[in-house]
């Protein structure tokens, strides 16, 4: 090993006295912490642990007076040794602030960040803020990204080579700088950039006159020369997210077939599958081309390059960057006469890994977090919501790991929700409400990818019924939405107690384009609180197999287009307790096989427009106080042995014989019973139509009476008063005037009854006529006597 006779190392710490470095080793290399572990003595043999563990220290190499370089960390572990005559050994490893990242772990998420912001953060939570980001490529931003238990210094050595960033270290005499920075190239050179010569001199005896690199070895090796990614996203789920990146004019001296595939990629879009295969390309290829050094160069740093000049080889005397070195140095003096061999100079040596410099260097992909089961979380939104979810039905949970979550709808990326059936529009879906417990799986363990794939009830979140009392009920019972209520299908398994039960808060609509067929095998019982609408496209068949009743509160309307055919196998009774009213357009038939009896406890009227016919087979019989029958133009009785016709001719009597039996009395008409044989004169012809309307005093209608209207001895009209009190019309000449109010007499009471009469001429519009020119007809009340 070449001596250099002019280096020297030394090491201070932050507080206290400096020690003297016997023998030291330090390992360092991009993407990685430093490691320098020294071997020291003091004079000092009670050195106080509290001013050097875990304080900052720095190490430098020395030529002559000049520092040729600088390590300056932490001191990570000390360890005192043995005491000798006059000094005490002691043991140190000095690592960077960033190696403190990895004493920590934590469970979190970053959201809508980009990693070189994730990594700030991070740094940020260790103190780190002496941080350089040299960040010359766009980086997308992640919308949800978790570190699962790992380290701090794992989750950032995971995401930096996920995305082609890598860092290292720039040391100073009081402090150290990281870089970060996704770009090899731009790290810089050990001089400036035009110079920065590194000599290359075969191992040769003696005291090296300068540094220089003593060994030189160059190794391409076969390695993968095709990468090919796939990643799936719900959102394209027929895009396969498939990239692919091949090492160009570096595989000329390979085959370039040696294709590797992965799944899944870490993307979710294209702008990251690019640089993300690109990324796991380089890192495979790193080392497919390597140079191997050693030496005694104290400038190599990792990351920054340097020539090589003076070696036999011409395209080696190229400009190389050092990836990965071990330094190693002894200085013997340091022990004087207490060490066996101190008579040994002070030597320093180094191996190194470096590629050319214009060869793009990624770090190696780091494992990922698998998650082994699924977590708990609980269903998180906005303050004043109940259900908050997107357009695909994705929720946001808080999970128990969070301890940065705010319980609302930051907590969380949106995260899909499994759900019974998930087709094309049609499916099933019920979207966990907040507060519900899920079960969040991962696909592929990944902790970036959570998915509800289930549902679980807790204490904060007790099942619809009392368990295990309702052990045999299975239910699908939701609850309003900011409101009180629930909508229900439960089915009860309990034997004799076997039931489906279907609750609507409000309303319930069902659907079937087809047939609906229900079978009961025991009682239906139906209720309506207010109104039921059916309809009927068709036909509707209706069987009872025994008794129908239907009760109705008040009114009952029955329209039918066409026919309506009823067949009753027995007795028909109907009981109305007002009116009836029935209108027939048409014709009207009723056939009664036996008897038939009618019985009305007031009038009864009939009004026929043409023909009335009776008929008989063998008696009518008619049974009344009075028997009034009026013709217009004739009536006519006739039996075997004759007839009588009563006309405008008078009474024409037509026999083979004429028996008369009693006496026979003629009283003038008004003065005796008006159904008495008085001859009563036909109606003379007359210019007017007349008629009474027989009113109340309190304007109500005298209806239903039997009148009579004559003119002397001529007999006007006669019959009974319509409802409004009206009587026939008449004709009359009108040639005197009648007083308009006339008293009616019966047993029990007197009643003033008010006549209006009414005069129109034949043919004319009918009119009314002043009380004053009243035609002087006479009328007969054949209920109470005559009026006067």
């Amino acid at each position: 090993m070449p001596r250099q006779s002019d280096l020297r190392f030394t090491f201070e710490p932050l507080q206290g006295d400096a020690f003297e470095v016997v023998e030291f080793k330090l390992e360092e290399g991009l993407s990685q912490p430093f490691k320098l572990t020294l071997d020291l003595v003091s004079h000092d043999p009670a050195v106080d642990f509290n001013r050097v563990l875990d304080l900052g220290a720095l190490f430098t190499v020395w030529r002559g007076e000049t520092p040729v370089r600088y390590v300056h960390g932490l001191v990570s572990l000390f360890r005192q040794g043995d005491t000798g005559f006059r000094r005490t050994r002691y043991h140190a490893v000095i690592e960077p602030t960033l190696a403190r990242a990895g004493l920590r772990s934590n469970w979190r998420m970053f959201q809508y960040k980009t990693v070189p912001e994730i990594i700030t953060l991070v740094l940020k939570g260790q103190r780190i803020t002496d941080l350089e980001k040299q960040i010359c490529f766009d980086h997308q931003t992640r919308e949800y990204c978790v570190q699962a238990g790992e380290t701090d210094l794992d989750f950032i050595a995971r995401l930096a080579a996920e995305e082609g960033l890598l860092y290292t270290f720039e040391h100073r005499t009081d402090g150290h700088t990281l870089i970060l920075t996704d770009r090899v190239g731009g790290l810089g050179t050990i001089g400036t950039h035009k110079h920065c010569p590194v000599l290359y001199q075969p191992m040769g005896g003696g005291d090296s006159a300068e540094p220089a690199l003593h060994r030189f070895s160059y190794t391409e090796q076969v390695r993968t020369s095709r990468q090919v990614q796939r990643d799936y996203t719900f959102t394209h789920p027929r895009y396969n997210q498939q990239h692919t990146a091949d090492g160009g004019l570096a595989l000329k001296n390979q085959h370039k077939d040696y294709e590797r595939y992965d799944y899944p990629g870490r993307y979710k879009r294209d702008a990251a599958g690019k640089p993300f295969t690109k990324t796991r390309l380089h890192a495979l290829r790193s080392d497919a081309r390597m140079a191997e050094l050693e030496g005694d160069d104290a400038r190599l740093q990792p990351g920054l390059a340097f020539d090589l000049s003076e070696h036999p080889r011409p395209d080696f005397n190229d400009r190389w960057r050092s990836i990965a070195l071990e330094h190693t140095g002894k200085q013997h003096s340091s022990l004087q006469e207490e060490a066996g061999g101190s008579d040994y100079s002070t030597t320093y040596h180094l191996k190194a890994s470096a590629i050319r410099w214009d060869a793009e260097w990624k770090a190696p992909l780091q494992p990922k977090p698998c998650i082994d089961g699924p977590h708990t979380a609980t269903v998180v939104g906005p303050p004043g919501e109940e259900i908050y979810c997107d357009e695909w039905g994705r929720v946001k949970v808080s999970f128990p790991w969070d301890r940065d979550s705010q319980e609302n709808d930051h907590s969380s990326c949106w995260i899909r929700v499994t759900q019974g059936w998930a087709g094309t529009l049609w499916g099933a879906m019920a979207v966990p409400r907040i507060g519900q417990e899920l079960i969040i799986s991962y696909l592929d363990g990944d902790p970036d990818q959570p998915i509800a794939t289930g549902r679980a009830y807790r204490q904060a979140n007790l099942p619809p019924y009392e368990l295990p009392k309702h052990k045999t009920r299975m239910t699908i019972k939701s609850r309003t939405h900011k409101g009180t209520g629930f909508n229900e299908l439960r089915f009860e398994d309990e034997v004799g107690q076997q039931e489906v039960y279907i609750h609507a808060e409000r309303d319930k609509n069902v659907h079937i384009k087809h047939d609906n067929t229900t079978f009961v095998g025991n009682d239906r019982k139906e209720q309506v609180a207010r109104d039921e609408t059916l309809e009927i496209g068709r036909d509707r068949t209706e069987r009872v197999g025994h008794d129908e009743r239907v009760a109705v509160g008040q009114d009952q309307r029955l329209k039918i287009g066409r026919d309506r055919i009823q067949t009753l196998g027995r007795h028909y009774r109907s009981s109305i307790g007002g009116d009836h009213t029935e209108e027939i357009a048409n014709n009207r038939s009723v056939k009664v096989a036996a008897n038939c009896d009618s019985q009305i406890g007031g009038s009864s009227s009939h009004a026929v427009r043409h023909r009335y016919s009776l008929s008989a087979g063998q008696l009518i019989e008619q049974n009344t106080t009075v028997f009034d029958v009026a013709a217009g133009q004739r009536i006519v009785l006739r039996a075997p042995g004759g007839s009588i016709t009563l006309d405008s001719n008078g009474i024409t009597l037509d026999g083979l014989a004429i028996h008369i039996k009693g006496p026979v009395a003629s009283t003038p008409l008004g003065t005796g019973n008006p159904l008495d044989s008085t001859p009563v004169l036909p109606a003379p012809p007359g210019a007017y139509l007349g008629r009474y309307t027989l009113l109340k005093n309190d304007q109500r209608a005298f209806a239903g009476y039997r009148y009579r209207i004559t003119k002397g001895a001529v007999l006007l009209t006669e019959g009974l008063t319509c409802p409004a009190g009206g009587t026939d019309w008449t004709v009359t000449d009108a040639s005197t005037s009648v007083q308009a109010h006339k008293a009616v007499m019966r047993e029990d009471q007197r009643i003033t009854e008010t006549w209006q009469p009414y005069l129109k001429g034949i043919d004319e519009p009918a009119e009314s006529i002043d009380p004053k020119d009243i035609f002087a007809d006479e009328f007969v009340d054949l209920h109470g006597g005559d009026l006067d």
